[in-house]
């Protein structure tokens, strides 16, 4: 077992009450199908106003001495995502709960992919991310800009050493 993130609940999780299939037990592995493990869009799990935050909660066993995590939404699917939060180095180290700020400008939607994801910082060369969908009220003309989020080590991504 590795790291997954269990709040808010993501895409297919045992700890999604939304969901109605069966769970994929095995969170924790690194991610196979970019983005959200190929998991389609589910039920709203968590509803944030735009200049309110997202508390994050992360469990496993297995941090690889930490590593680089962003958090970041999405408007489009998972098309493209703009991060919110960077822990360079030591997340998963430093705590496994983090405190994601919405920013005010955000736009309004019932569709929003919320992503945790996670380069280890040492062993295999190795992506995490899980998703959860969430709902942001915020305004109609509303926008959020970020940096891209950074996707390494998966086929046809640039591969970043220990």
């Amino acid at each position: 077992a590795h790291m997954e993130m269990i709040q808010p609940p993501p895409r297919h999780s045992k700890y999604n009450p939304t969901f109605t299939g069966t769970p994929d037990y095995n969170m924790v592995e690194p991610l196979g199908v970019y983005p959200c493990k190929g998991y389609e869009q589910g039920k709203v799990v968590q509803t944030v106003d735009a200049g309110g935050s997202i508390q994050v909660k992360l469990n496993g066993i297995a941090t690889h001495s930490g590593g680089h995590c962003q958090f970041a939404v999405s408007y489009d699917g998972g098309d493209t995502f703009a991060v919110l939060k960077t822990v360079y180095d030591d997340c998963l180290i430093a705590s496994l709960d983090y405190t994601v700020p919405i920013p005010s400008s955000a736009a309004s939607s019932s569709n929003v992919v919320f992503a945790w994801a996670w380069i280890n910082k040492v062993g295999y060369r190795e992506y995490y991310m899980n998703c959860a969908d969430i709902e942001i009220k915020g305004s109609d003309d509303g926008y959020i800009s970020g940096p891209k989020l950074l996707v390494a080590n998966l086929p046809g991504y640039p591969t970043i050493p220990e």
